[in-house]
């Protein structure tokens, strides 16, 4: 899990957790604190999200549910020819894969379409429908797609070809007038099915077919589709989506899926324990760059072949493109890094970036760099060979850029997306247009607002306390990904040894903190690290599984030298936190005025608010001081 964070500017330290709160419980009591501070009520809540709870009927959510589901059902009996109509990223095609084999076994005749991004752009279009048309199919199902193709719904219906739409993008303000449609957005306010993605809607339909034909799904692939398109998706892991891929992503390490195997062998995964890592940095990237780049119909025909030589030789050329989708990516990042600087340096809001000969398909990439290393909304443009541009947006997570689009209707053609991700489609002559008001619009929202670069940890460890009954018991918190993050731990005065600097300005070393001694990694570091320099880390813990030797390490995501004296910042009031020789904290403001944990150079107050900010100052030194308990 490679990161690059070498622009966090202040650590945000968590609030003291009331002891109170803690339970008699086998769990760590260090995870109890992440929890907490998470909104988990330890007391009611504990067991469920440990091991989430059975989920309520989906046809109590999803009204049209039934229906779709008997009209594939008669389909499959009746042996009709279906089209699974799919979009060309990870969730887009392991939402085809997932129907396209389920369906086959069950004796549909099932053809599967993806525009190409190039040629076509994203989703169901006219063309599509008059060659499923000239196929004599009248059922199409689309996956991750479709609830904005007006004018493919409108030619289905005056060919009389039934339409169920599974699409998980914003429903636009117009009646969509189909056979079936299945959507989280029209479920109950706290539906646990909220938040799945394109491939989740795929897995619930396919769920609620098999319990129809009394079929057990674990049979199918459908859960190995279901964990990677999830993962890649980025879809929030809370309700149905953690509870699935908990159950699911285990499943993957004995997947009878040829072509999923072939992938995990050459990308040297331990099979035995893959995680959302694995999918999120490995799978994924490869999976999307036969979409971005070449025909997203190799990889669904990888995922879905039976036939080795085939399997060997659809792997060689996903991973040769994956290859060039990776030179691609470093020659437009380097360009694009240029162009963003100097609008950076000129305190643009917003990053509004073009060159005509990029690769349209890799812009959504290098967009999510420029915004890790700015940390600012940006907007990468290509050109279509329409003529017009193509954009990708990424956010900083402080401004929805897709209500920002919204904002900018009138210059474009087209767009859609999310709040943190979003595309669209625009003239060459609105460019220009279009970055000075998605600037005002970012200015406007920004203010107010810090934007320097910020880092959250969840709890203070000692090294010691990381053994691997303590990782077992961090795995029962995930999977983690959006809305379930990987805990951020992070350790004071650690000492450097067996230093060695990597290719690509990374380091690997050892790390003692008194108590114990672990091995680390940091990606992409510029900070000048020496042997017995003392460190303060933030890290995530995890299993280096390179070339098969499985260790405890820490993925550091930020390294500062150490200080003694730490500044701490309380309702914008600047005060000095350090430890006495005897271990007592000492703190002292901008007054020159002191408090300690003993009380022994401070007078006791008789006013019990005053009492109450020095517990509360000590209670927060605590922590940032890797003292609290």
């Amino acid at each position: 899990m490679k990161t690059d964070n070498s622009q966090v500017k202040r650590w945000l330290l968590p609030k003291p957790v009331n002891e109170n709160d803690l339970v008699n419980s086998n769990f760590n009591y260090i995870l109890q604190k992440v929890l907490i501070r998470r909104g988990i009520d330890l007391n009611n809540e504990l067991e469920d999200y440990l091991i989430p709870k059975e989920l309520p009927n989906p046809e109590d959510h999803f009204n049209e549910l039934n229906k779709a589901t008997n009209r594939i059902i008669n389909a499959c009996v009746n042996f009709e020819k279906v089209a699974i109509c799919g979009d060309y990223d990870a969730d887009g095609i392991t939402s085809t894969a997932l129907l396209l084999e389920l369906l086959s076994q069950l004796g549909a005749n099932v053809k599967s379409y993806i525009p190409s991004r190039q040629d076509e752009g994203y989703g169901l279009n006219i063309n599509m429908i008059n060659d499923i048309n000239h196929q004599e199919i009248k059922l199409i199902i689309t996956v991750d797609n479709g609830i904005s193709a007006f004018d493919a719904i409108k030619k289905s219906n005056e060919l009389g070809i039934d339409m169920i739409i599974t699409d998980h993008h914003k429903i636009p303000d117009k009646k969509i007038d189909v056979f079936s449609l299945l959507h989280p957005e029209i479920t109950p306010i706290n539906s646990p099915y909220k938040y799945l993605a394109g491939v989740g809607i795929a897995y619930l339909l396919a769920k609620n077919i098999c319990n129809k034909l009394n079929l057990d799904i674990n049979q199918t692939t459908a859960n190995v589709f279901f964990s990677i398109g999830t993962v890649a998706d980025m879809a929030p892991l809370a309700g149905a989506n953690r509870k699935w891929l908990k159950e699911c992503l285990p499943k993957i390490n004995t997947t009878s899926n040829k072509g999923v195997k072939s992938i995990i062998n050459k990308l040297s995964i331990d099979n035995v324990n893959i995680t959302s890592e694995d999918i999120g940095y490995k799978i994924a990237p490869l999976i999307n760059a036969v979409g971005r780049i070449g025909d997203p119909m190799l990889i669904i025909d990888l995922l879905t072949n039976k036939s080795k030589d085939s399997i060997d030789r659809l792997t060689k050329e996903c991973f040769a493109m994956n290859k060039e989708r990776k030179r691609l990516t470093s020659l437009i990042e380097k360009e694009a890094f240029e162009i963003a600087l100097s609008q950076y340096s000129n305190n643009r809001n917003f990053l509004v970036i073009t060159k005509d000969e990029w690769h349209p398909g890799i812009i959504g990439i290098v967009a999510a760099r420029m915004v890790d290393k700015f940390n600012l909304p940006t907007a990468i443009l290509a050109s279509a060979n329409d003529g017009n541009f193509r954009g990708s947006v990424r956010s900083n997570n402080k401004l929805n850029v897709h209500k920002a689009l919204d904002e900018c209707g009138d210059l474009l053609i087209a767009h859609g997306g999310h709040s943190a991700a979003a595309g669209f489609s625009v003239k060459k002559d609105n460019i220009n247009k279009l970055s000075e008001r998605l600037n005002e619009i970012a200015k406007r929202e920004f203010d107010n607002i810090d934007l320097n670069k910020t880092l959250k940890p969840d709890a203070h460890i000692h090294l010691a306390d990381i053994d691997n009954d303590f990782y077992k018991q961090l795995e029962l918190i995930g999977p983690f990904g959006m809305m379930n993050p990987a805990p951020i731990f992070w350790t004071r005065k650690c000492k450097i040894s067996k230093l060695y600097k990597l290719n690509g300005g990374h380091l690997r070393m050892n790390l003692d903190d008194g108590t114990s001694s672990i091995k680390a990694i940091k990606w992409n570091e510029s900070i000048k690290l020496r042997n017995n320099d003392l460190v303060d880390i933030a890290y995530h813990i995890e299993i280096n599984k390179w070339n098969k030797k499985n260790y405890l390490q820490l993925n550091i995501i930020d390294i500062k030298k150490h200080n003694k004296i730490i500044e701490l910042y309380i309702h914008k009031n600047m005060y000095k936190c350090q430890l006495n020789d005897n271990m007592e904290i000492l703190i002292t403001n901008v007054h020159g005025q002191r408090i300690s944990s003993d009380l022994s150079v401070c007078n006791k107050s008789n006013d019990k608010n005053q009492e109450t900010f020095k517990k509360k100052i000590l209670s927060f030194a605590e922590i940032a001081l890797g003292k609290a308990a």
